[in-house]
């Protein structure tokens, strides 16, 4: 019988996890996470390249941006940002999976399909990356970008 066939024993070893937690520097949390960063070392990075503002609206209001380009050398992610969504395509259109990196080190991942497209909802906010992987074994980084 292990510790974790009871209540007790469970809420014990998972306190104990939570003290061992505690007991870390927060300097060493972030490096680990600023290392794990480094598993897409492999994947090339895509530029910004087109950036375009909406030009609705008076010279005082900030642009909203409207439409994001990245290029990397095989390929290109195109973007248009909604109110509530990022919808892109990816240039020659192939599928894969797109992921979404925020800063924190959250993640959501979504399909790319056979034509290329994917949708991102609810629209991402504050600084993020996106990682493409196509069904080929290309792996693509962009630029951190923020809305």
């Amino acid at each position: 019988m292990n510790d974790w066939d009871t209540d007790e024993g469970l809420s014990a070893d998972l306190a104990e996890a939570l003290r061992a937690r505690a007991a870390v520097p927060d300097r060493f949390v972030r490096l680990g996470k600023e290392a794990f960063a480094w598993h897409t070392v492999d994947a090339e990075l895509a530029a910004l390249t087109i950036a375009e503002p909406e030009m609705a609206g008076s010279r005082a209001e900030g642009a909203v941006l409207r439409a994001l380009t990245f290029v990397a050398s095989r390929l290109t992610i195109e973007l248009e940002v909604t109110d509530t969504a990022l919808v892109g395509q990816i240039v020659p259109p192939q599928p894969g999976e797109l992921t979404l990196r925020r800063r924190d080190g959250s993640t959501r991942a979504v399909s790319v399909d056979a034509v290329g497209w994917f949708h991102l909802r609810p629209r991402p906010t504050g600084r993020f990356q996106l990682h493409l992987r196509t069904a080929d074994g290309m792996s693509v980084v962009t630029e951190w970008t923020e809305l």
